[in-house]
């Protein structure tokens, strides 16, 4: 029998050819997904901090979109970014007595996470002094530095550290330097002063 009677050559044409469609408009959908991020982006509302007491649904959406089991969610407790109504990046808490452990950063792959990690971190400092913790401590990656810095957290061996009362200090050299500096200059006048010949 001719396969162009039967039919199978006309339903696998039309396979590829459906096949081939689907690529060209997953292929337009991802080019058109580019030009947009490419686009400049309007000032949003600002970022709002608070717990995620309640949003354990959104807070698992988003760790699900990052690769982490969902049920995480239901199980930790979450300090919350919030923008235009929509949770946008998370970061996982625990409570010690009198202090505040920050763990996992979970940020929305849509969302600038330069923009809402350091909002996030500095947000926790003041969720911090709400519970009456004195010290928040952060252990995270290398890559994540400059956010921690920028919200005010100081390096202390493996651990970020921050002191939730005290103000942001946005520096670019180490907390200290400037204090030897200033302790070293001190020490050459008094030597220049005291062992003068």
């Amino acid at each position: 029998m001719d396969p162009w009677a039967d039919g199978s050559v006309w339903r696998e044409h039309r396979e590829e050819l459906l096949r081939e469609a689907q690529r060209w408009r997953l292929g337009r959908e991802a080019r058109e997904g580019r030009w947009v991020s490419a686009r400049p982006k309007k000032v949003s509302a600002a970022v709002k901090v608070r717990w995620g007491l309640g949003d354990e649904p959104g807070i698992a959406e988003l760790l699900e979109l990052n690769g982490v089991p969902r049920w995480v969610a239901f199980e930790e407790r979450f300090a919350v970014a919030e923008r235009d109504g929509a949770v946008v990046a998370v970061v996982r808490c625990r409570t010690e007595p009198e202090r505040l452990l920050l763990g996992l950063l979970v940020v929305d792959p849509w969302s600038e996470e330069q923009t809402l990690a350091p909002a996030l971190y500095a947000g926790a400092r003041s969720l911090a002094l709400k519970i009456g913790a004195s010290v928040v401590v952060v252990r995270s990656d290398r890559h994540r530095a400059a956010y921690l810095r920028e919200a005010g957290y100081h390096r202390l061996g493996d651990v970020w550290r921050a002191d939730p009362w005290r103000s942001v200090e946005r520096r670019e050299e180490p907390p200290g330097v400037g204090r030897l500096r200033r302790i070293g200059r001190a020490a050459f006048f008094l030597r220049d002063l005291l062992f003068h010949r």
